[in-house]
Protein backbone atom coordinates (compact mmCIF):
# COMPACT_ATOMS: atom_id res chain seq x y z
CA UNK A 1 0.00 0.00 0.00
CA UNK A 2 1.24 3.38 -0.70
CA UNK A 3 0.43 6.04 1.20
CA UNK A 4 -1.52 9.63 -0.13
CA UNK A 5 -0.53 12.32 1.90
CA UNK A 6 -3.10 14.35 0.42
CA UNK A 7 -5.59 12.20 -0.07
CA UNK A 8 -7.03 12.01 3.86
CA UNK A 9 -9.86 9.35 4.36
CA UNK A 10 -10.41 9.94 0.52
CA UNK A 11 -9.62 6.56 -1.83
CA UNK A 12 -7.33 7.87 -5.00
CA UNK A 13 -8.50 7.99 -8.22
CA UNK A 14 -7.00 8.46 -11.36
CA UNK A 15 -7.77 11.84 -10.88
CA UNK A 16 -5.36 12.59 -8.66
CA UNK A 17 -2.69 11.26 -10.95
CA UNK A 18 0.05 13.85 -11.71
CA UNK A 19 1.23 14.38 -15.49
CA UNK A 20 4.32 11.96 -16.67
CA UNK A 21 6.69 11.86 -19.37
CA UNK A 22 5.85 8.02 -21.22
CA UNK A 23 9.02 6.66 -23.31
CA UNK A 24 8.42 4.48 -25.80
CA UNK A 25 12.16 1.97 -26.35
CA UNK A 26 11.92 -0.77 -29.32
CA UNK A 27 14.90 -2.13 -28.22
CA UNK A 28 15.78 -3.67 -24.78
CA UNK A 29 19.03 -1.57 -24.79
CA UNK A 30 16.99 1.59 -24.80
CA UNK A 31 14.63 0.15 -22.33
CA UNK A 32 18.21 0.09 -20.47
CA UNK A 33 18.86 2.95 -20.88
CA UNK A 34 16.08 4.99 -20.30
CA UNK A 35 15.46 3.71 -16.97
CA UNK A 36 19.06 4.63 -16.36
CA UNK A 37 18.59 7.99 -17.46
CA UNK A 38 14.88 8.96 -16.74
CA UNK A 39 13.35 10.07 -13.52
CA UNK A 40 11.98 7.94 -11.46
CA UNK A 41 11.76 5.00 -14.06
CA UNK A 42 8.68 2.84 -13.72
CA UNK A 43 8.62 0.09 -16.10
CA UNK A 44 4.98 -0.93 -17.54
CA UNK A 45 4.43 -4.26 -19.45
CA UNK A 46 0.52 -5.82 -18.86
CA UNK A 47 -0.34 -3.47 -15.89
CA UNK A 48 -2.40 -5.18 -13.63
CA UNK A 49 -0.12 -4.52 -10.82
CA UNK A 50 1.17 -0.98 -11.47
CA UNK A 51 -2.60 0.32 -12.16
CA UNK A 52 -3.92 -0.62 -8.52
CA UNK A 53 -0.65 0.68 -7.46
CA UNK A 54 -0.72 3.94 -8.84
CA UNK A 55 -4.54 4.55 -7.58
CA UNK A 56 -3.12 3.52 -4.44
CA UNK A 57 -0.53 6.27 -4.23
CA UNK A 58 2.47 4.81 -6.30
CA UNK A 59 4.29 7.94 -7.91
CA UNK A 60 5.06 7.52 -11.29
CA UNK A 61 8.53 9.82 -12.54
CA UNK A 62 8.82 8.52 -16.14
CA UNK A 63 6.55 5.62 -17.40
CA UNK A 64 8.59 3.15 -19.59
CA UNK A 65 6.50 1.19 -21.51
CA UNK A 66 7.47 -2.38 -23.05
CA UNK A 67 4.80 -3.48 -24.66
CA UNK A 68 6.90 -3.12 -28.04
CA UNK A 69 10.25 -5.33 -26.75
CA UNK A 70 8.67 -8.55 -28.29
CA UNK A 71 12.03 -9.59 -27.96
CA UNK A 72 11.31 -9.98 -24.67
CA UNK A 73 7.72 -12.12 -24.85
CA UNK A 74 7.18 -15.99 -25.41
CA UNK A 75 8.74 -19.13 -23.63
CA UNK A 76 11.64 -21.12 -25.65
CA UNK A 77 14.32 -23.70 -25.15
CA UNK A 78 18.52 -22.57 -24.87
CA UNK A 79 20.23 -25.58 -24.12
CA UNK A 80 19.29 -27.25 -21.07
CA UNK A 81 17.25 -24.35 -19.92
CA UNK A 82 13.72 -23.66 -20.13
CA UNK A 83 13.87 -19.23 -20.81
CA UNK A 84 10.78 -17.24 -20.82
CA UNK A 85 10.59 -13.74 -21.66
CA UNK A 86 9.11 -11.17 -18.91
CA UNK A 87 6.51 -10.19 -21.11
CA UNK A 88 4.98 -13.36 -21.32
CA UNK A 89 1.69 -13.44 -20.16
CA UNK A 90 0.52 -15.89 -17.95
CA UNK A 91 -2.04 -17.01 -20.89
CA UNK A 92 0.95 -17.38 -23.25
CA UNK A 93 2.89 -19.34 -20.76
CA UNK A 94 0.51 -21.74 -20.06
CA UNK A 95 -0.34 -22.27 -23.66
CA UNK A 96 3.31 -22.82 -24.85
CA UNK A 97 4.31 -26.17 -25.83
CA UNK A 98 7.42 -25.38 -24.85
CA UNK A 99 6.59 -24.71 -21.07
CA UNK A 100 5.70 -28.40 -21.35
CA UNK A 101 9.28 -29.20 -21.34
CA UNK A 102 8.27 -28.88 -17.43
CA UNK A 103 4.93 -31.28 -16.79
CA UNK A 104 2.64 -29.90 -14.64
CA UNK A 105 4.17 -26.19 -15.51
CA UNK A 106 1.57 -25.53 -18.32
CA UNK A 107 -1.38 -26.36 -15.60
CA UNK A 108 0.19 -24.30 -12.58
CA UNK A 109 0.82 -21.18 -14.94
CA UNK A 110 -2.87 -21.57 -16.16
CA UNK A 111 -4.78 -21.36 -12.79
CA UNK A 112 -2.36 -17.50 -11.74
CA UNK A 113 -5.30 -14.82 -11.39
CA UNK A 114 -8.51 -14.42 -13.27
CA UNK A 115 -8.64 -15.06 -17.09
CA UNK A 116 -8.47 -11.04 -17.30
CA UNK A 117 -5.42 -11.21 -15.37
CA UNK A 118 -4.19 -13.95 -17.37
CA UNK A 119 -4.39 -12.02 -20.55
CA UNK A 120 -2.65 -9.33 -19.43
CA UNK A 121 -0.80 -9.99 -16.46
CA UNK A 122 2.93 -11.03 -17.16
CA UNK A 123 5.81 -13.24 -15.47
CA UNK A 124 8.21 -10.80 -14.73
CA UNK A 125 5.41 -8.32 -13.21
CA UNK A 126 4.15 -11.15 -11.35
CA UNK A 127 7.56 -11.59 -10.00
CA UNK A 128 8.72 -8.16 -9.84
CA UNK A 129 5.68 -6.90 -7.67
CA UNK A 130 6.47 -8.66 -4.66
CA UNK A 131 3.46 -9.63 -3.37
CA UNK A 132 3.15 -12.64 -1.10
CA UNK A 133 -0.21 -13.65 -3.05
CA UNK A 134 1.69 -13.57 -6.24
CA UNK A 135 2.43 -16.97 -7.23
CA UNK A 136 5.21 -16.72 -9.99
CA UNK A 137 7.85 -16.40 -7.31
CA UNK A 138 6.34 -20.16 -5.56
CA UNK A 139 6.88 -22.05 -9.10
CA UNK A 140 10.52 -20.34 -9.84
CA UNK A 141 11.70 -20.96 -6.51
CA UNK A 142 10.36 -24.71 -6.70
CA UNK A 143 11.84 -25.31 -9.75
CA UNK A 144 15.27 -23.38 -9.13
CA UNK A 145 15.05 -20.83 -11.23
CA UNK A 146 16.78 -17.69 -11.68
CA UNK A 147 15.89 -14.26 -13.01
CA UNK A 148 17.90 -12.11 -15.31
CA UNK A 149 18.55 -8.60 -15.06
CA UNK A 150 20.06 -5.80 -17.44
CA UNK A 151 20.89 -2.60 -16.54
CA UNK A 152 23.73 -0.01 -17.16
CA UNK A 153 25.81 -2.00 -14.79
CA UNK A 154 25.71 -4.75 -17.17
CA UNK A 155 23.60 -7.69 -16.54
CA UNK A 156 23.05 -10.06 -13.38
CA UNK A 157 21.00 -13.27 -12.70
CA UNK A 158 19.04 -13.69 -9.05
CA UNK A 159 17.27 -15.72 -7.17
CA UNK A 160 13.55 -15.13 -6.79
CA UNK A 161 14.66 -15.01 -3.04
CA UNK A 162 17.43 -12.43 -3.30
CA UNK A 163 14.38 -10.24 -5.81
CA UNK A 164 12.13 -10.21 -2.15
CA UNK A 165 15.39 -8.62 -0.68
CA UNK A 166 15.11 -6.04 -3.34
CA UNK A 167 19.20 -6.98 -4.70
CA UNK A 168 19.07 -6.21 -7.73
CA UNK A 169 20.86 -3.49 -9.46
CA UNK A 170 20.00 -0.27 -9.68
CA UNK A 171 17.42 0.84 -12.12
CA UNK A 172 17.30 -2.95 -13.72
CA UNK A 173 15.21 -4.29 -16.12
CA UNK A 174 13.95 -7.77 -15.91
CA UNK A 175 14.49 -9.60 -19.06
CA UNK A 176 13.95 -13.29 -18.65
CA UNK A 177 13.31 -15.86 -16.52
CA UNK A 178 15.38 -19.22 -16.72
CA UNK A 179 14.39 -23.13 -15.07
CA UNK A 180 17.22 -25.27 -15.44
CA UNK A 181 16.09 -28.85 -16.68
CA UNK A 182 17.48 -31.06 -14.47
CA UNK A 183 16.39 -34.72 -15.40
CA UNK A 184 12.96 -36.38 -15.32
CA UNK A 185 11.77 -32.61 -13.66
CA UNK A 186 8.21 -32.11 -13.27
CA UNK A 187 5.79 -29.80 -10.93
CA UNK A 188 2.93 -30.93 -8.96
CA UNK A 189 1.03 -27.25 -7.55
CA UNK A 190 -1.31 -27.41 -5.19
CA UNK A 191 -3.89 -24.49 -4.33
CA UNK A 192 -6.71 -26.30 -2.68
CA UNK A 193 -6.77 -24.67 0.51
CA UNK A 194 -5.38 -20.88 -0.58
CA UNK A 195 -5.53 -18.56 0.25
CA UNK A 196 -4.39 -20.20 4.09
CA UNK A 197 -1.61 -21.67 1.63
CA UNK A 198 -0.21 -22.79 -1.17
CA UNK A 199 2.72 -25.68 -2.13
CA UNK A 200 4.80 -26.27 -5.39
CA UNK A 201 6.56 -29.48 -5.59
CA UNK A 202 9.53 -30.16 -7.78
CA UNK A 203 10.95 -33.51 -8.08
CA UNK A 204 13.95 -34.58 -10.61
CA UNK A 205 16.86 -37.00 -10.68
CA UNK A 206 20.45 -36.02 -9.96
CA UNK A 207 23.76 -36.68 -12.58
CA UNK A 208 23.98 -39.75 -10.44
CA UNK A 209 20.58 -40.75 -10.61
CA UNK A 210 19.17 -40.05 -7.32
CA UNK A 211 15.42 -38.53 -6.19
CA UNK A 212 15.60 -35.40 -5.48
CA UNK A 213 12.63 -33.08 -4.19
CA UNK A 214 11.69 -29.68 -3.37
CA UNK A 215 8.87 -28.21 -1.81
CA UNK A 216 8.01 -24.49 -1.50
CA UNK A 217 4.88 -23.51 0.85
CA UNK A 218 3.60 -19.66 0.83
CA UNK A 219 0.38 -17.65 2.09
CA UNK A 220 -1.36 -14.56 1.52
CA UNK A 221 0.93 -12.69 3.90
CA UNK A 222 4.47 -14.65 4.13
CA UNK A 223 7.22 -15.10 1.26
CA UNK A 224 8.12 -18.64 0.03
CA UNK A 225 9.56 -20.58 1.65
CA UNK A 226 11.44 -23.95 0.15
CA UNK A 227 12.15 -27.30 2.02
CA UNK A 228 14.75 -29.86 0.57
CA UNK A 229 13.07 -33.34 0.63
CA UNK A 230 14.94 -36.82 1.96
CA UNK A 231 13.41 -39.10 -0.85
CA UNK A 232 15.26 -42.36 0.45
CA UNK A 233 12.29 -43.91 1.89
CA UNK A 234 9.23 -44.54 0.50
CA UNK A 235 6.88 -43.48 3.22
CA UNK A 236 5.00 -40.18 1.54
CA UNK A 237 3.95 -39.35 5.36
CA UNK A 238 7.25 -39.76 6.77
CA UNK A 239 9.33 -37.93 3.75
CA UNK A 240 6.85 -34.33 4.69
CA UNK A 241 7.13 -34.59 8.35
CA UNK A 242 10.95 -34.67 8.29
CA UNK A 243 10.46 -31.80 5.53
CA UNK A 244 8.59 -29.39 7.66
CA UNK A 245 10.94 -30.53 10.50
CA UNK A 246 12.80 -27.46 9.02
CA UNK A 247 9.71 -25.46 8.94
CA UNK A 248 10.65 -21.85 10.85
CA UNK A 249 9.02 -21.33 13.81
CA UNK A 250 8.41 -17.79 13.13
CA UNK A 251 6.41 -18.59 9.42
CA UNK A 252 3.17 -17.97 11.47
CA UNK A 253 0.72 -16.60 9.03
CA UNK A 254 -2.41 -14.46 11.20
CA UNK A 255 -4.68 -16.44 9.28
CA UNK A 256 -3.93 -19.48 10.69
CA UNK A 257 -0.23 -20.26 12.56
CA UNK A 258 2.56 -22.33 12.04
CA UNK A 259 1.32 -25.57 13.45
CA UNK A 260 -1.73 -25.30 11.30
CA UNK A 261 0.75 -24.46 8.55
CA UNK A 262 3.10 -27.65 9.62
CA UNK A 263 0.19 -30.15 9.71
CA UNK A 264 -1.46 -28.56 6.90
CA UNK A 265 1.56 -28.19 4.39
CA UNK A 266 3.23 -31.60 5.79
CA UNK A 267 -0.49 -33.24 4.61
CA UNK A 268 -0.62 -31.45 1.26
CA UNK A 269 3.00 -32.49 0.54
CA UNK A 270 2.25 -36.31 1.20
CA UNK A 271 -0.50 -35.86 -1.29
CA UNK A 272 1.56 -34.33 -3.80
CA UNK A 273 4.58 -37.21 -3.28
CA UNK A 274 2.03 -39.75 -3.65
CA UNK A 275 0.48 -37.93 -6.46
CA UNK A 276 3.74 -37.88 -8.28
CA UNK A 277 4.53 -41.32 -7.91
CA UNK A 278 7.29 -40.44 -5.43
CA UNK A 279 6.54 -42.22 -2.14
CA UNK A 280 3.78 -44.34 -1.47
CA UNK A 281 0.74 -43.47 0.48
Amino acid sequence: MYEVAQAGLIAASYRDILPFPVILPETVNEAVAAMADAEAPVPYAGGTDLCGAVREGKPVGTLVWLKRLDELRGVRMEGGTLSIGALTTHAEGAASDAAGAVPGLPDAWSKLGKIRIRLSGTAGGNLMARHTRYEMSILLTALGGAAQFASAEGEADLSPGEIWDRAEPARALLTRLSIPLAADLRLDYDRTLRPLMTQALALWTDGAGGAQGRAVIATENLRPVALDLDLTGNDAKAISAAAYDALPDDFADPASGNEWLHRAGAAVLARQLVRQGAARA
